[in-house]
């Protein structure tokens, strides 16, 4: 049985089959490290006042089917620019899950009012480990530049996060703790990883600073990896910190510090 105190700080631990899990919550924390990893990987904390998620969770502004003069892009003309970026886009994605070039964004193109609207687009080609910026001509719906960045992580995308979920879930380590977890919140397990609300950040290899498996993650950066924070259907979010997915070569490595 777990007991809190939120006068004063209590700390205990508990032991789960599958391996260990801990709890952080205001004025109380249960720390255990984690069965064949020699760490505690998912940590679960209450946030009184999170903060609102990265893109999964921004509210939705509902434009004007075609926006004029320095309006922001609308609904269509996201759509169109969208679509003239990626015609080359390979639609096979059931050996990685995800596709060979992501949507990241699409925003208007500065520039003074009255002239040629155009979209900047930006993808991220997991191909060769690039950010790709197309700019697209909305009114004619060419693409009239293309530059390419090795090294250059755009934030993550829905698509993405929700990806990244399918690999903790699938993960031995990982994953039975999470369905654990959220079925302890939820009542039942969580029928995808779309029911698992999530926030990422980009990370680099030498945040892993310290960690005597750091090398396992040392081309994060030139390669696009994440940390994710998972919210629980009960509100606890659960900060997977030392567990870090390698979208690139589809891995997930729990850092060892």
């Amino acid at each position: 049985m777990i007991t809190t105190s939120r006068g004063a700080e209590t700390i205990m631990s508990r032991r789960l089959s599958s391996g260990a899990r801990a709890w952080r919550r205001p004025g109380a924390r249960i720390a255990a490290g984690l069965a064949g990893a020699g760490m505690a990987a998912l940590v679960f904390y209450q946030l009184s006042d999170p903060s609102t998620p990265v893109k999964a969770d921004r509210e939705t502004h509902i434009r004007a089917a075609r926006g004029t003069g320095l309006d922001p892009l609308s609904d269509q003309e996201i759509q169109r620019s969208r679509s003239a970026a990626l015609p080359d886009q390979p639609r096979d994605k059931a050996v990685t899950g995800r596709p060979q070039v992501a949507f990241v964004s699409a925003n208007r193109l500065d520039g003074p009012d009255g002239a040629p609207r155009v979209a900047d687009v930006r993808l991220y080609d997991y191909r060769t480990d690039e950010m790709v910026v197309r700019h697209v001509d909305l009114a004619s719906g060419r693409v009239i530049l293309t530059q390419r960045a090795a090294g250059t992580q755009p934030i993550a995308t829905v698509d993405e996060l929700r990806r990244a979920v399918e690999l903790i879930l699938a993960d031995r380590r990982l994953g039975p703790a999470l369905r654990a977890s959220y079925k302890n919140a939820a009542g039942r397990e969580p029928a995808s990883a779309a029911d698992i609300h999530t926030r990422g950040h980009i990370f680099r290899g030498p945040q892993a600073a310290g960690a005597s498996n750091a090398t396992a993650v040392a081309k994060c950066g030139a390669q696009r990896c994440f940390t994710v924070n998972l919210k629980l259907p009960d509100g606890t979010w659960m900060d997977t910190g030392r567990t870090v997915i390698n979208m690139s070569i589809q891995r997930v490595v729990i850092l060892d510090r």
